[in-house]
């Protein structure tokens, strides 16, 4: 095939039928066909695939199809929230909670490595403060008591 280039891209115009004629080249059985197909088109549900099968003459004609997709089991799991009842404060910042992450693969323009996060237990609020070494952790975790302090008249229990 031949298109014109258009800056470093190649973009084909082809209609869809040049693109069922290309596809119907392949020839694998039916259930290799229907994983190999499900992957490549970005794992579409069974109805969106089989009507594809169908427009394209890939030699699949069922109205169901069905496998069995790890990827798509894993992307329409649902994680399980925390309970309610879990937590312990009855006031806002009495639980701090607190964690440190780094260090980022990624260096931001100014040069930031790490981060830590303080979570009121009570509001489930957060405040995120970027770190450039490990070492800032105790004096951001002071700066942190003092804006609690100042803003709220509030004092950090745990």
């Amino acid at each position: 095939m031949k298109g014109p280039k258009v800056g470093r891209l190649f973009p084909l115009c082809i209609s869809p039928s040049t693109y069922c004629a290309i596809f119907s080249l392949v020839y694998v059985n039916d259930k290799q066909l229907n994983k190999m197909w499900h992957n490549r088109l970005c794992h579409p549900n069974s109805h969106v695939l089989s009507t594809f099968f169908k427009s394209c003459s890939l030699g699949n004609k069922n109205s169901h199809i069905s496998f069995d997709c790890t990827t798509c089991k894993l992307g329409k799991s649902e994680t399980l929230s925390f309970p309610h009842n879990a937590s312990q404060a009855n006031h806002y910042f009495h639980i701090i909670h607190s964690d440190v992450w780094g260090i980022s693969p990624i260096v931001s323009h100014v040069d930031y490595k790490y981060f830590v996060i303080f979570i009121d237990d009570y509001s489930q609020f957060t405040w995120l403060y970027f770190l450039r070494s490990k070492a800032e952790v105790f004096s951001v975790f002071q700066r942190f008591v003092s804006f609690l302090k100042t803003q709220f008249s509030a004092h950090i229990k745990f």
